[in-house]
């Protein structure tokens, strides 16, 4: 049993995770069915760290204490925020390179992310590629066929799934995609003027907004989902 099972907990623990146990407990479920509130690649995981906090239906009320601190503590903003990237140090709120290396590093189930390009100079070619490596996280990266190659991309990170744009039936071009966004576990979206390069990253005015909002994160990664084979193609190395 680790030192401090709460702590061990609340990392493992996602904010979305620990509120929707903590509701389902709150509710009178049973601590295995208040346990189909976490993705089944994470709920074993999430299942051993509870019994080893000794929490649960047996002790309802301070399981459901526990839980919501962590989620409150974990949570990361319940409303919008701005990302900017400017020359310097000129941005000053919630700057694009470690707001996006903080909420990858912090993903415990999914990262679904799309760009206008990728290159290999960007902070976001070895920090998806660590991430994708993680145990019960999923990678999926959306990219435009035409800037930069999908194929390369795919070979950086073999555990992530990559999609590219298809050319569209009469066309002679693949589809041009410009949507750029990162979502995290399902509840944060990223959504952002800002390519995967490192003139986007560093040297670029590029202004991004940071929503925590479950049904916003779900309907892009749908949409997304619902594209393959219309608008995006499996790309392999």
């Amino acid at each position: 049993m680790p030192a401090d099972p709460y702590a061990t907990l609340g990392a493992y623990l996602t904010a979305f995770e620990a509120d929707r146990l903590a509701t389902a407990l709150g509710a009178g479920d049973t601590t295995a069915q208040a346990l189909k509130e976490v993705h089944t690649s994470r709920r074993g995981e999430a299942r051993r760290l509870i019994a080893d906090a000794d929490l649960g239906d047996h002790q309802r009320d301070l399981s459901v204490a526990v839980l919501r601190a962590i989620s409150g503590a974990r949570a990361v903003h319940t409303g919008i925020t701005p990302v900017w990237t400017m020359p310097g140090s000129q941005a000053t709120v919630g700057r694009l390179t470690s707001e996006v290396r903080r909420l990858i590093d912090d993903a415990r189930m999914s990262i679904v992310c799309s760009s206008f390009n990728f290159t290999p100079n960007s902070r976001m070619w070895e920090t998806l590629r660590t991430a994708s490596f993680r145990p019960g996280v999923s990678v999926t990266v959306y990219l435009d066929a035409h800037a930069g190659s999908a194929t390369t991309v795919a070979a950086h990170l073999p555990k992530a799934t990559i999609y590219r744009t298809l050319t569209l039936p009469g066309a002679t071009k693949p589809l041009v995609s410009h949507a750029k966004f990162i979502v995290i576990d399902r509840t944060l979206t990223l959504l952002t003027s800002a390519n995967f390069s490192y003139n986007a990253e560093h040297s670029n005015v590029e202004l991004g907004l940071l929503v925590h909002d479950t049904e916003l994160a779900s309907s892009i990664e749908t949409q997304m989902r619902n594209q393959h084979g219309i608008l995006y193609e499996r790309a392999v190395s």
